[in-house]
């Protein structure tokens, strides 16, 4: 069982994951507590900050519909799920990341997954961690291509079996975002460079750093221009 101690510890240790997932968890229940039953109804969902093309291509100031579905869920299901996922791996990514390249891995291929989708299918009303989830995904893969250490090979090979598996069953069910599952972990493969933990950091060269990072944010920066231009 653990103490107030070990749990101070361990908040201390996986800072980021647990911000994360008390942001996450606030989201949720101020969903259910606000609207109930109908805490997934689209409309509480759309007023809630998911994903909607539409709107932000009529409003360019709602951008910020890039960034809030990360915490917004479409069900307890949904929730429960992408919840203990952050929580049970993303505490051992946050070990190899660090806090603050993890928490900006998670962030940041999250919006890139949301980019994605907006770009894809402008039209749908998308919600959910998953994005970012994918991406710490897509990162720790990355990783063991472009250390060549054995062991971060033997973990990045494992996540991208992971993926590919969960993209696959993706395949067979009806209302998953998967464009944006697939650009959560393109973002996170993109920003495993830039933000590689301190121990890698010698293992991959400043180019590769700043290759990896500029194409990051130039496709997702033509990919919201494309998005506006076909939505005019």
């Amino acid at each position: 069982m653990m103490t107030l101690d070990n749990f101070k510890k361990d908040f201390d240790q996986h800072r980021a994951t647990y911000i994360l997932g008390f942001l996450t968890l606030g989201v949720w229940l101020s969903q259910f507590f606000a609207n109930g039953a109908e805490a997934t109804a689209p409309i509480n969902l759309y007023r809630f900050g998911a994903l909607f093309g539409p709107d932000i291509i009529e409003h360019p100031s709602h951008l910020w519909r890039l960034v809030t579905p990360i915490f917004v869920h479409i069900g307890w299901e949904h929730f429960l799920l992408n919840f203990f996922t952050l929580i049970f791996i993303g505490r051992q990514i946050e070990e190899i990341f660090g806090s603050s390249r993890f928490f900006a891995v998670y962030l940041l291929s999250g919006i890139y997954g949301n980019i994605l989708t907006f770009f894809i299918k402008p039209e749908t009303l998308s919600a959910g961690a998953s994005t970012a989830l994918f991406g710490m995904f897509g990162a720790m893969a990355m990783l063991g291509y472009l250390t060549k250490n054995p062991s971060f090979q033997a973990v990045g090979k494992q996540f991208a079996v992971l993926i590919i598996v969960n993209l696959a069953i993706n395949l067979f069910q009806t209302g998953v975002g998967i464009a944006g599952h697939i650009g959560g972990a393109i973002g996170g493969i993109l920003l495993a460079a830039p933000f590689a933990p301190k121990i890698l950091a010698n293992k991959i060269t400043q180019a590769q750093k700043m290759t990896f990072l500029a194409i990051y944010i130039i496709s997702a920066v033509l990919m919201i221009i494309f998005a506006f231009q076909a939505g005019y």
